[in-house]
């Protein structure tokens, strides 16, 4: 499995099975979303714009707006209704925890069922310290990666990624074009964080 960030709340998740793409956002943002291929569109909320820009994405793609379970070519989502939809993908026996456009804390109920993601998705610019600190702890995943935050261009009011990874005791971090994972390399012992490069 690939994880790539493409900005803001969009994310390319490469599997054996499939390619998903996560909140696509219009240019209005500030930023201009890439062309890419995709066999399933995850969108968080489809009143914003910074997440429903599919007309960008080619391809036969399976889109999903909302709550419910989902299998697309041996993929498995399942959007829990919230503030905006969040969505758990699990593929190749990886669960993949995303939140979206998330800038609220989320109930019980929610944060149960995407608790035990092995790898979040975690909005840092929108939620506050005692919200990430909430979710940290209540999923408990093996990689935390950060999205959602100050970028240059981006017109939306974001907290910088500095105030997170100060926050998480992190002074050196290198960001990565990619991350690539299998099942049987997570992280056992401690949580990572992994910062990705916007594509």
């Amino acid at each position: 499995m690939q994880i790539q960030w493409l900005g803001l709340a969009s994310f390319k998740i490469q599997t054996k099975n499939s390619v998903i793409i996560t909140d696509p956002y219009s240019d209005s943002s500030g930023l201009i979303m890439p062309k890419s291929k995709a066999d399933i569109i995850l969108v968080s909320d489809t009143q914003n714009a910074l997440a429903n820009n599919v007309k960008r994405l080619s391809g036969d793609s399976f889109l999903i707006t909302g709550p419910g379970e989902y299998e697309v070519k041996h993929s498995f989502v399942y959007g829990i209704p919230a503030k905006n939809t969040i969505y758990l993908i699990e593929d190749e026996d990886i669960k993949i925890a995303f939140l979206g456009l998330l800038d609220s804390d989320l109930k019980d109920k929610h944060l149960e069922s995407i608790e035990g993601a092995d790898i979040l998705l975690l909005p840092v610019g929108t939620l506050t310290k005692e919200q990430r600190t909430i979710l940290i702890s209540q999923v408990e995943p093996k990689v935390i990666i950060p999205y959602l935050y100050k970028q240059p261009k981006v017109k939306q009011s974001l907290e910088p990624l500095e105030t997170f990874l100060k926050e998480m005791g992190i002074k050196d971090t290198e960001p990565i074009d990619k991350y690539s994972i299998k099942k049987q390399n997570l992280p056992q012992e401690e949580t990572i964080v992994t910062i990705l490069k916007h594509a």
